[in-house]
């Protein structure tokens, strides 16, 4: 696997969604957050889609089907999506 180069977001407008899609049994997430999309490239494999501005990666999509309960399960306990950034934290 080569090494990604990714594009750090302003921090007003990092993201991350996650959406449950039950008519396709689709568990999908989004964030364009860097640290984020290293941790979930490690412990999901590659994304489903990868959202580019000219080389670099802007954003990372993984859809899951809802039955894979160990990856999605794997990925809410491991993953540090719940993190407050620290500015958020002093507020």
């Amino acid at each position: 696997m080569k090494d990604k180069i990714y594009k750090e977001p302003n921090k007003t407008e990092e993201e991350t969604n996650i959406n449950v899609l039950y008519k396709d049994n689709i568990f999908s997430i989004y964030t364009n957050k860097v640290s984020l999309q290293k941790q979930l490239n490690k412990l999901l494999g590659e994304p489903t889609q990868e959202f580019k501005i000219k080389k670099s990666i802007a954003g990372s999509r993984w859809d899951i089907p809802l039955s894979d309960q160990v990856r999605i399960s794997r990925m809410i306990l491991k993953a540090k999506i719940f993190e407050k950034q620290e500015n958020e934290e002093r507020s």
